[in-house]
């Protein structure tokens, strides 16, 4: 190893401030490991590319929000994790979804229709999200997208678990009241399987 080489310690706190060569030295140091490390779990080359790319445009997008105290190879790897275990949470429950609304369509809607019905429901989703104060969407994707604990969150945003908790409260409950507006049978259950 270079001995002139910058510690991850001193490249995040260089990438916090949106130094471009820094994320570039952690991005050359951390690539081939997470793909590995992926790999392994997804057993697959294009879901591992998709997914070393999410973290790194994540690592980017949320630089402001990094703790050079804390590891960045145990965040880093986290991140890698939550979102491995997303992408099967995602298969699984647009399956279970998917299936509910064919059981409970009429039987002569066709299964191009449902597709059409549970986008459109994700969309929904999506804009309610969207429609949350900044902090509290951050901490609300980093809880049910990102699947960090309360406690992990706490401590990459500097704040304490109890903040977070309340954060999650308020952001489910504005969720909930923006989709009634179109809930339905089909909805409900939906948002039983997204929101729990």
């Amino acid at each position: 190893m270079n001995v002139n080489a910058k510690s991850d310690k001193e490249l995040v706190s260089l990438l916090i401030k949106g130094d471009e060569s820094a994320f570039c030295d952690l991005y050359v140091r951390y690539k081939d490991r997470l793909w590995v490390f992926s790999f392994s779990l997804l057993k697959s080359e294009d879901e591992t590319n998709d997914i070393v790319q999410e973290v790194f445009i994540n690592l980017w997008e949320s630089r402001v929000f990094l703790n050079s105290e804390l590891s960045f190879s145990s965040f880093l790897f986290t991140i890698a994790r939550n979102r491995i275990l997303n992408y099967f949470r995602d298969i699984d429950i647009e399956a279970r979804i998917k299936n509910k609304i064919l059981v409970q369509s009429e039987p002569f809607e066709d299964k191009v229709e449902s597709e059409i019905v549970y986008e459109e429901y994700v969309v929904i989703l999506k804009k309610a999200i969207e429609n949350l104060p900044p902090q509290r969407k951050r901490i609300f994707n980093l809880s049910r997208i990102d699947h960090f604990t309360h406690k992990e969150i706490a401590e990459q945003l500097d704040i304490s678990v109890y903040t977070v908790q309340e954060h999650i409260s308020e952001s489910l409950r504005f969720i909930r009241k923006y989709l009634t507006q179109y809930a339905d049978i089909q909805f409900s259950v939906f948002l039983f399987l997204i929101l729990k």
